[in-house]
């Protein structure tokens, strides 16, 4: 069940040809095959900067741009006071100007916002209307969670995971609960092949701190570019907005 602490003014709810020379085919196999593993640790170091926690603040911490993104998408839907509901084991991000006090009973807010949160929480149903009642009329709610349970692994159970969503079934809950769907969208569609690779076909844990550093300076400028213009149909992660009804 999750606790509540209030930091400062932030208020937290935490819950070849045949004479072709041998060695040319082979130099080219070599090739290939550089490519492939330069591609698998591309996509396994978006694992990493997915789904770290490892904790959710040192995954911020070495990876600005990714924070950035994630709360460039959040920001047009979030209005003062804003309420950042946490799972405890360092799953707040620090990274939105959050006020009020969540230990004045009747204090409303005017959007809330939950990453890497709700997949953590045996009874999401009751947190999200707990939620929902601490919200002002047409306050929002921006979530960010993993994606699709197929994915879940080894890695998911070490992280706290008790689910993963579909992004339907997570507008479904949502609505369950008594919200609106504003907005639901797939993020990080080259992250999703890496977990698949890293933490279900081959069972590894990423925990390179170098390697995050690394694609979030080099690489997740690019995915974001791209997304920010293409919708992708899948991601490794979804975020979901949702309403409070007036």
């Amino acid at each position: 069940r999750p606790g509540r602490s209030t930091r400062g003014d932030r208020a937290h709810l935490a819950l070849a040809p045949s004479d072709a020379p041998a060695p040319r085919a082979a130099t080219s196999g070599q090739g290939a095959a550089r490519c492939t593993a330069a591609l698998v640790v591309a996509l396994a170091s978006f694992v990493v900067i997915a789904a770290t926690d490892v904790t959710l603040a040192s995954l911020l911490d070495h990876a600005p741009n990714y924070r950035k993104w994630i709360v460039d998408l959040c920001a047009p839907h979030l209005v003062a006071p804003v309420l950042e509901v946490e799972a405890g084991r360092g799953s707040s991000s620090g990274s939105f100007e959050l006020s009020g006090d969540m230990s004045a009973g009747d204090q409303l807010f005017g959007s809330a916002v939950m990453i890497n949160v709700l997949e953590r929480i045996e009874d999401d149903q009751a947190v999200l209307r707990g939620v929902r009642e601490r919200l002002e009329p047409g306050g929002r709610l921006c979530i960010w969670a993993p994606t699709y349970q197929f994915l879940y692994s080894r890695f998911d159970e070490r992280l706290g995971h008790v689910r993963r969503y579909r992004k339907r079934q997570l507008e479904a809950d949502v609505r369950l609960a008594g919200f609106e769907v504003v907005e639901g969208r797939h993020v990080n569609l080259p992250g999703w092949l890496g977990w698949l690779i890293l933490c279900r076909v081959l069972r590894r844990e990423p925990t390179s701190s170098r390697l995050l550093r690394n694609v979030d300076t080099w690489i997740v400028p690019v995915v974001r570019w791209v997304e920010t213009r293409v919708r992708v149909p899948i991601g490794m992660s979804v975020l979901l907005v949702a309403r409070k009804p007036v």
